[in-house]
């Protein structure tokens, strides 16, 4: 149909009919309506760009909580601090002095809309993913480096007016030397218990900007109480908060850990170290391995190994593999029977020592008790036995028992086992003792794994001394004997169970028995 038009003086007026209001495009609206949302797109727009330079506004100024910067309070909290008095202020500020003193300051930046704009910025700086003996978390490189604004202006106010409030506060003498990286903690993500010293480091703080976090949302700051100068227990766990500061001194007693995330969140901070004169360094015990000659329990090794393994011809075709690569699996190795056997006594034993300290080591162990069930230490004295240092020389060629088929000069060999059960939050560290100043074979055979993941850790990762590659990882296997030759210059760990067994296996746990042999000149 046809519009019809009626003029009334200068204006137009369209006449149509319901049909075609419907079903037709009106020009003259369109052009009106599209002449509204201009102007409410360039009143949104300039409303914008007022939102805008009231964020610039806002984030080119940043300061510490101005209740922080009171006379009075700096010298309350400096008195506590440095009298390591336990102490909280109606701030809410903290200082705990169990297990060592530390300072907790909410609220600790101003103005918000700078703390959201600086979050925003971390957000998109590169991480790199952290992964060693002692942690798995993403992290930054320096920001020193940094040009981005907020990051900027946080680094200025760090370097500047945060650095002698700390002077003020610590009554240490720092130097202008501040370390500065942000981190990433996500599900899993964790960083075991250390002591933070090294060389002119002498105050460690954690700047959190973190989405509502609680306790069971793991991811907490814990610290450990001492014995005998090594870290034993949990004494006080931190939850992060939103703009929190948390900062303590370090020494040879501080150490702490970031316990394991458990949820779907992410753990951002800003963390690193104030430095100025350094301390003397502590010297923490290593326990070295005992070894012992073998076992005179008699042992009939026939009704524990697999008899292919017990043949000549076998034997010769492993150790000549053994002795190109230095490392070989060999599956199914024990009699289903006894295996099965010694999986279910495991699994039913209730007689566990904890091993420690946890600065280098966290699992458990089977000790020496009668309560233990006889097939368990059947098993341990195989392993230890003469007949077995035979079957390993044999193996892998070394020279581990005077009957062996290369070796028949060779003096009989010493051994160190242990029967060592794993769960989450077991793991072994790297440290400077653990490189041997002689050569080892390693014996390891995992119980109760049947459906292990590597995602779960709990493998063995070998390394070389100053390389950051990984030489080699063994992972839990049912009834696998893996064997491997270990120089001067390499080592091993056992990294860190995290959660997910709990969440994926029947059996959350797992054991093994290790076994060292070392060959006498």
């Amino acid at each position: 149909m046809r519009s019809c038009y009626t003029r009334h003086g200068n204006s137009s007026v369209i006449s149509c009919t319901e049909h075609e209001t419907f079903g037709c495009k009106n020009p003259i609206r369109n052009y009106i309506s599209n002449m509204e949302n201009s102007n409410k797109r360039s009143n949104d727009e300039d409303d914008t760009i007022t939102i805008k330079r009231k964020k610039n506004d806002a984030s080119s100024i940043v300061n510490i909580n101005e209740t922080y910067t009171q006379d009075s309070f700096v010298e309350s909290l400096s008195k506590c601090f440095v009298e390591k008095e336990q102490s909280k202020f109606e701030s809410g500020a903290k200082i705990i002095n169990e297990p060592f003193t530390c300072c907790v300051l909410p609220n600790f930046l101003q103005p918000d809309e700078f703390i959201q704009e600086l979050k925003n910025e971390l957000d998109e700086v590169d991480v790199e993913l952290k992964l060693s003996d002692l942690y798995q978390f993403k992290q930054s490189q320096d920001l020193a480096t940094s040009t981005l604004p907020c990051i900027s202006k946080f680094k200025k106010l760090l370097y500047g007016k945060c650095l002698e409030w700390m002077k003020k506060v610590t009554k240490i003498e720092l130097t202008e030397k501040v370390d500065i990286s942000c981190s990433c903690y996500t599900f899993t993500d964790h960083l075991l218990c250390h002591d933070d010293e090294l060389e002119g480091r002498r105050i460690a703080y954690i700047y959190y900007l973190v989405p509502e976090w609680e306790e069971k949302d793991g991811g907490t700051l814990d610290l450990f109480n001492t014995v005998k100068g090594e870290p034993s227990e949990i004494c006080t766990s931190l939850v992060p908060a939103w703009n929190n500061l948390i900062f303590f001194e370090v020494s040879p007693v501080s150490f702490h850990q970031v316990s394991e995330v458990l949820a779907y969140k992410t753990r951002t901070s800003i963390s690193g170290w104030f430095y100025g004169p350094p301390l003397k360094p502590n010297t923490h015990t290593i326990e070295k391995i005992e070894f012992m000659p073998p076992t005179t329990i008699p042992v009939d090794i026939k009704q524990w190994i697999n008899p292919q393994y017990l043949e000549a011809e076998t034997q010769l075709t492993i150790r000549d593999s053994f002795e190109e690569t230095s490392e070989i699996e060999l599956a199914d190795f024990l009699q289903k029977e006894k295996y099965e056997e010694i999986c279910q006594a495991l699994s039913e034993n209730s007689e566990w020592k904890r091993i420690g300290p946890v600065s280098q080591r966290n699992y458990e162990e089977i000790p020496d008790s009668p309560f233990i069930a006889p097939i368990i230490k059947e098993c341990q004295a195989l392993f230890t036995s003469e007949p077995f240092l035979l079957i390993a020389s044999n193996l892998t060629g070394l020279r581990l028992h005077p009957a062996s088929a290369e070796h028949s000069d060779a003096k009989m060999g010493e051994v160190s086992s242990s029967l060592r059960s794993w769960k989450q939050g077991s793991y072994t560290l790297l440290n400077d003792q653990s490189f041997l100043n002689f050569a080892v074979l390693n014996a390891t055979l995992c119980f109760n794994c049947p459906d292990w993941e590597v995602e779960y850790g709990g493998y063995t990762s070998y390394v070389v001394k100053e390389e950051k590659e990984e030489l080699l990882r063994v992972d839990p296997k049912p009834n696998s004997l893996a064997l491997v030759y270990i120089t001067e210059e390499t080592t091993n760990f056992v990294k860190y169970i995290n959660c997910l067994p709990n969440e994926h296996c029947n059996k959350p746990c797992f054991q093994d028995i290790i076994s060292v042999y070392k060959e006498v000149e």
